[in-house]
């Protein structure tokens, strides 16, 4: 059974919209309450050397982001061009900038991978394993800046309770994932609930039970021997993914790095990374289309205390710009052209992964 997915224009417009609406309403009011609470004269002067510096630290971490799923389609024994493990980011960059919870870059990206050569069950294990990954990768350089490099991250209010929700909601979802894994009858059974529940309140809805059934299987199986491969199998690329992910996590923050210079304030770097770690679990918990608002909000409270009040506004007017707009931007010219691709790029498979 294909599954097709559709990307309208005008929803993707109006998320598009929603999000930079949101955003730029944050930092209007982020820049108006620090810049004018004193009635202070805002200092709004920059350099733009350094910003260019920033906006090339953004441009690798997509490449390390790339180069992780170059390598690692190579652990199901298939192969794709760089030019399309790069197109399967910038898609994922662009979806979690417009969707709640930023949920929608896992999707894009299974797209992108299925149009390269994978099945849906091979592209959905590399998105859903990864994703552990991602995560392991973001508390493996807590653990360092914290015990390595003496880094304290004072967390208050409602982040701190952010974090501790992130921390919770993320247990469930492993311990969900494990349990379906061993037992696969289970989720069979929920997908039997799932198909008569459409039935029985959505009677106009036409579809194949078999082949709803088929798929889930399918997709399962490949999903476990994904997940297989990497944790078991093939730990190289587990590997790999842990020193591609955390490469890429050091280049994103590094951009505020760049940023604070360009202001003229001088911050050291491990300082300015540690800092924002407990961050990134917090911003997957916004319900905004690309965490906008909540983002601003909370990058602006940890930064506060390391620029003038008069110039928190700035910084997180040219931080958003290189992080979130600018990714927007290519992201969103590289998925449309993706969409609008009549056939996928498919390279010949190299010696199969073990099954």
């Amino acid at each position: 059974m294909k599954i097709k997915p559709t990307f309208e224009k005008n929803k993707i417009t109006k998320k598009i919209c929603y999000s930079i609406v949101i955003s730029l309403g944050t930092m209007v009011f982020i820049f108006s309450y620090f810049s004018y609470r004193e009635t202070t004269v805002p200092d709004l002067s920059f350099k733009i050397i350094p910003l260019i510096a920033g906006a090339l630290c953004m441009i690798g971490a997509w490449i390390f982001d790339a180069l992780r799923i170059f390598i690692t389609v190579r652990a199901w024994g298939k192969a794709i061009l760089f030019r399309d493990s790069l197109r399967s980011v910038l898609s994922a960059y662009f979806m979690s900038s417009i969707t709640p919870f930023m949920i929608g870059g896992g999707p894009a990206q299974m797209y992108v991978l299925g149009r390269s050569g994978l099945t849906w069950g091979e592209a959905g294990s590399l998105v859903v394993v990864c994703g552990i990954l991602y995560q392991v990768s973001l508390l493996l350089l807590i653990v360092v800046f914290i015990f390595l490099f003496d880094i304290r991250v004072a967390l208050q209010g409602i982040l701190l309770k952010l974090l501790y929700t992130f921390a919770i909601f993320y247990s469930i979802i492993m311990f969900l994932l494990f349990y379906f894994l061993y037992r696969p009858q289970v989720l069979y059974r929920l997908t039997n609930w799932g198909i008569n529940f459409v039935k029985r309140y959505f009677r106009k809805a036409k579809f194949s039970e078999a082949a709803v059934r088929a798929w889930v299987e399918e997709f399962f199986d490949d999903f476990r021997r994904g997940f297989s491969i990497l944790f078991l199998k093939k730990p190289q690329y587990l590997a790999w993914n842990l020193l591609f992910y955390n490469l890429r996590y050091i280049a994103i923050f590094m951009v505020a790095f760049w940023v604070l210079w360009s202001l003229g304030i001088l911050v050291h770097p491990i300082k300015v990374i540690g800092i924002q770690i407990p961050l990134n679990y917090i911003f997957s918990l916004m319900p905004t289309p690309g965490s906008s608002g909540g983002v601003e909000a909370s990058i602006a409270s940890v930064f506060v205390s390391y620029t003038a009040v008069q110039r928190i506004g700035i910084f997180v007017i040219l931080w958003r710009i290189i992080t979130f707009y600018f990714p927007l931007i290519v992201g969103g010219i590289n998925f449309f052209q993706t969409v609008l691709k009549s056939k996928p790029t498919i390279l010949p498979e190299t010696n199969k992964a073990s099954e």
